[in-house]
């Protein structure tokens, strides 16, 4: 083990409006386990699982909680079991020992270490934002960090337990600040370290925590918000996908199937070309696309369903430039890659992804318009 596998929960109560967000260090989580979670929290607190996020981190080194959809995960059900009584106890605990507080909302911009791993340059979100709690004596009491990354800079080849740099960043800033801190991960699907690291392992790992944390700490900018009586709202969209009579997959299969009859193929197209021999296999898919937000004055939060590309993620927060916008990945269920448009096809994301071309554009327009609609209320 590298560093410890945690479940964070934060406990937050705005106008007797009471919010609880739990996360877990794995890769992914289960709808159904989910919503086990939420259940469990509602019948020992009363809060309605409308006000409640179950979200991860997205680390690939933590225990096999979940079956991923395109990879032959050996699931250990005790496990699964256990963090599913950890994560409803760790929000019952967090409900239980609120306390009035004050907090500092802080933003940052990051300079290189991680970022569109497709294109150079290419859209990213290298903002993180810092929330820190205190008590009325000023003493800290906890802290709320959301960064867009991909933490992946551990590869395949190492079998320790990890919460990767999400993990380690945690680490320095809770020596920093003196508390227990809760990460969540943003819209990082098309975000990573490709482009800005060395090598890969523990010491590149150790390094760019190192770098990504003095850039927070160095780069902190207070932000004032105005707050008022909390809105939520949430948005569900059921979308099928069938690679049989999909256009994309087949000319993606034929594109494929070309270079690896070529002289020197890619060294990833028998990779790409299993996965797409996957969803083939799997077809039709039924998912539900689901997104919960929450309006508390000029912060919005918003909750997406697994791997969001970037590009839909500028989207959600250029919507509501007058707003601080923080988008929280991994939340609720999983569905995998949800790549826009303007990128379907063209890069590993789609290969992964298990939605039609546009579903995740019409997905993110109807989050943006219900949010509109809500904080017009």
């Amino acid at each position: 083990m590298l560093d410890s596998i945690q479940i964070n929960s934060l406990c937050l109560s705005i106008d007797n409006e009471t919010f609880v967000l739990v996360v877990l260090d794995s890769i992914m989580l289960d709808p159904v386990f989910c919503n086990r979670v939420k259940a469990g929290i509602t019948s020992r607190t009363g809060i309605h699982p409308s006000h409640i996020t179950v979200a991860c981190i997205h680390t690939h080194s933590a225990p096999a909680y979940f079956k991923l959809a395109f990879e032959d995960t050996h699931v250990e059900p005790e496990l699964t079991a256990d963090a599913e009584r950890r994560m409803i106890e760790s929000a019952c605990r967090a409900h239980a020992h609120m306390q009035p507080a004050t907090c500092t909302f802080e933003k940052m911009l990051v300079d290189g270490l991680y970022g569109n791993r497709n294109v150079r340059g290419g859209v990213e979100d290298k903002h993180c934002y810092l929330i820190a709690f205190q008590g009325e004596d000023g003493t800290p009491l906890g802290a709320f960090f959301n960064v867009s990354a991909h933490p992946t800079i551990l590869n395949g080849s190492s079998t320790a337990l990890s919460a990767d740099l999400i993990g380690q960043v945690r680490l320095r800033l809770e020596d920093a600040l003196g508390c227990q801190v809760l990460c969540t991960n943003g819209t990082c699907g098309d975000v990573s370290t490709r482009f800005y690291r060395k090598s890969s392992g523990i010491d590149e790992l150790n390094e760019t925590a190192d770098a990504l944390f003095d850039q927070v700490m160095v780069k902190k900018t207070p932000v004032e918000l105005h707050t008022w009586t909390p809105r939520c709202g949430s948005v569900s969209r059921p979308t099928t996908y069938d690679a049989r009579t999909d256009r994309d997959w087949a000319e993606m299969t034929a594109r494929i199937q070309g270079d690896l009859a070529s002289p020197e193929p890619q060294a990833m197209s028998a990779f790409l070309m299993d996965r797409q021999q996957r969803k083939l296999e799997m077809s039709p898919v039924s998912l539900e696309l689901t997104s919960q937000f929450y309006s508390f004055g000029t912060l919005i939060v918003v909750t997406m369903p697994g791997d969001v590309c970037s590009e839909l993620g500028r989207r959600i927060k250029a919507a509501f430039p007058h707003h601080e916008v923080i988008i929280i990945g991994y939340a609720n269920t999983y569905c995998n890659y949800l790549v826009p448009n303007c990128d379907y096809g063209k890069y590993f994301e789609t290969f992964n992804s298990r939605t039609a071309r546009g579903e995740a554009d019409a997905f993110v327009q109807s989050v943006i318009g219900s949010i509109e609609s809500m904080i017009a209320e």
